[in-house]
């Protein structure tokens, strides 16, 4: 009987153990989980759970509540500490122990931290789990002033709940627009008009230097200027959690290394999810934040875990919904040298088109432009040029 374990209660997590469950019906799958609950859907803990409305139960991932149905076992609030290669099994905190033929590592990424020294005795909200979502939601009552630390997504979606909760929200990026990493500037513009005219204040080049608790509220220090919140959310980025690679002594750079079939330099231990960096369009090897690649790249580690040939080359795509945008991102826009565009940026419905040195489609970023989008993911994995983009005459 083979026996397969899998670390990490996120999306790919749960698509690999639900399709070892489909391939290897008579297997033993441990699904070893730190969260004390049952897989959950991430993106709506920034959208719809901020709102309210959608409860914790209403996010839950397809699957995952019948678990006991399949050879599935679930142990929530397990958390694993070290992998012996040696005799094939993993430990967890408590000492329990789960032996494997082969393992999966989807330990996934965690928000990244303000130093210590800045926040001080201030409680900052991160948010990445359900638990982090429920707090943050209970603390966005109207009329509060909410300081966003980072003009990310996270920290954009954040502000779009906020400001449908009646709360007054500032926006403080250190870098000189929004969306630094990863959208051309044009998109960002764009975003912040957004932003602004829905009533949140953005500061631009606003490094936080120290943060203080005072009895009117917490008071925001940077270089020449002071503000003053009573709620501290921080959205600067996330960190793979690569520590059990490391103390296996598995390949690591930029998150855990893999290759296209999600084996790591371990043969028998295979990687899935943000945790991972692996080839992506033609080979080049990234580590990506996004919920529909850790989705596909969870079934395709299972299924290579499983025996079938198979490789995971799904393009790049995230999305993002702030006040009534849908923005969504397809490939590497940033890697475009030459940008062209669909519809009128100033309007509430474009598209732009990231194009590479030979002319070849690269990504884009679809402005309430569902269609697009797939358009977009075609062109990129075809490596077609803007002619593709064009509208089919009947």
């Amino acid at each position: 009987m083979q026996r397969f374990v899998v670390v990490g209660g996120g999306v790919a997590g749960h698509r690999a153990v639900v399709e070892l469950a489909r391939r290897a019906p008579d297997a033993t799958i441990d699904l070893v989980s730190e969260e004390a609950c049952l897989p959950y859907d991430r993106p709506p803990v920034s959208k719809e759970l901020l709102h309210g409305s959608k409860t914790a139960e209403q996010i839950l991932l397809n699957g995952a509540a019948v678990y006991e149905q399949t050879n599935i076992r679930h142990h929530a609030g397990t958390r694993i500490t070290a992998i012996d290669r040696v005799h094939r099994k993993v430990v967890a905190a408590e000492g329990a122990e789960f032996a494997f033929d082969r393992l999966l590592l989807a330990t996934g990424s965690r928000p990244r931290r303000l130093p210590p020294a800045c926040v001080g005795e201030v409680a900052v909200h991160y948010l990445r789990t359900v638990q982090d979502g429920l707090a943050l939601q209970q603390q966005l009552i109207a009329g509060r002033r909410v300081a966003i630390i980072g003009g990310g997504f996270i920290g954009l979606e954040v502000a779009a709940a906020a400001i449908r909760r009646g709360c007054r929200v500032t926006i403080l990026e250190s870098q000189s627009c929004l969306l630094a990493r990863g959208m051309p500037i044009l998109v960002s513009e764009w975003v912040d008009r957004l932003h602004r005219t829905e009533g949140v204040e953005i500061m631009l080049s606003a490094s936080v230097i120290a943060m203080q608790q005072e009895k009117s509220g917490i008071s925001i220090v940077g270089s020449g200027w002071t503000i003053e919140a009573d709620i501290v959310v921080a959205g600067i980025g996330a960190e793979p959690n690569v520590e059990l690679a490391v103390g296996a002594g598995l390949e690591v750079g930029n998150g855990l290394v893999v290759d296209a079939h999600c084996r790591t330099s371990d043969p028998e231990i295979y990687g899935a999810g943000e945790v991972t960096c692996h080839p992506v369009m033609h080979g080049v090897p990234r580590r990506i934040e996004s919920w529909r690649s850790s989705s596909e790249q969870g079934t395709i580690a299972a299924q290579a875990m499983t025996g079938a040939a198979v490789v995971f080359d799904e393009i790049p795509t995230l999305w993002s919904d702030q006040f009534n945008a849908n923005i969504q991102s397809v490939g590497f826009p940033d890697l475009g040298v030459e940008y062209q565009t669909i519809g009128d940026p100033a309007s509430n419905s474009w598209t732009l088109v990231s194009l590479g040195e030979d002319g070849s489609i690269v990504g884009g970023i679809a402005i309430n432009r569902g269609r697009d989008a797939s358009v977009l993911k075609r062109a990129v994995r075809n490596r077609a040029g803007m002619p593709f983009m064009q509208p089919r005459v009947a």
